[in-house]
């Protein structure tokens, strides 16, 4: 039982690493802290700060986070087989994603929780990790934008999982308990952008600046406004 509650720890306080908003800090001085929000800016936002290689590198980062406390922590506290209890090593990847998305050296602020999700994933149930991230690649890359494309891997990830369990391997259905939860996690942390596109403007996204008057408007409107007069 010790080594369990110690294993819970490690995961939440590996999942708290602040790896992105250390690098931002110490490469540009600025914070990747949206103002008003307990979340970080959007993807799109995030690498014009970091760079695009900069940014690939830290959400590989902190999807080794997802892996490291499902694969080798779960075997250093729970033994060489901790898979054989589904809960635990679930669990402990579930905290590893509310550390990223609550961070203990961040005021309980951090992440939206997509990369370590991922990592997590990607150990339990490998397959379907992997064609849900190549959609969300895709989709980010070449057919939409970086919220979308993250978005549409979130919410794939459960569909192609529940194929994968039950047409090839049955014995891990209860992962699928921690796929729906991690996902729904997901949206969650992303809700302002899935109101958005439906065009419901949350609170705390800020309005579209007012179209400004162009030189080449100004005659035009001194124009009307003499006619007005006359």
């Amino acid at each position: 039982m010790q080594h369990l509650l110690y294993y819970f720890a490690a995961c939440f306080l590996i999942g708290s690493l602040p790896i992105g908003e250390a690098v931002a800090r110490l490469k540009t001085g600025k914070t990747l802290l949206l103002p008003g929000s307990r979340n970080t800016r959007p993807p799109g936002e995030m690498f014009d700060t970091l760079g695009i290689p900069t940014g690939i590198l830290i959400c590989l980062l902190d999807g080794f986070k997802g892996f490291i406390t499902v694969f080798p922590l779960a075997i250093y506290f729970l033994g060489e087989n901790p898979y054989q209890y589904w809960w635990p090593v679930s669990l402990g990847g579930f905290l590893t994603v509310f550390g990223h998305c609550n961070s203990l050296f961040l005021g309980f602020k951090g992440g939206r929780g997509l990369a370590p999700t991922f990592g997590v994933m990607i150990t339990l149930l490998p397959v379907p990790a992997v064609f849900a991230s190549l959609l969300g690649f895709w989709l980010a890359f070449w057919g939409l934008s970086s919220k979308p494309g993250a978005l549409s891997a979130a919410g794939a990830m459960p569909l192609l999982s529940i194929a994968w369990v039950l047409a090839i391997r049955p014995d891990e259905i209860n992962y699928l308990y921690v796929v729906a939860t991690m996902s729904i996690w997901t949206m969650w942390e992303h809700r302002d952008e899935l109101l958005s596109y439906v065009g419901i403007r949350p609170a705390n996204f800020p309005a579209a600046p007012l179209p400004q008057a162009t030189a080449h408007d100004t005659p035009e409107s001194s124009t009307e406004d003499k006619a007005q007069g006359l």
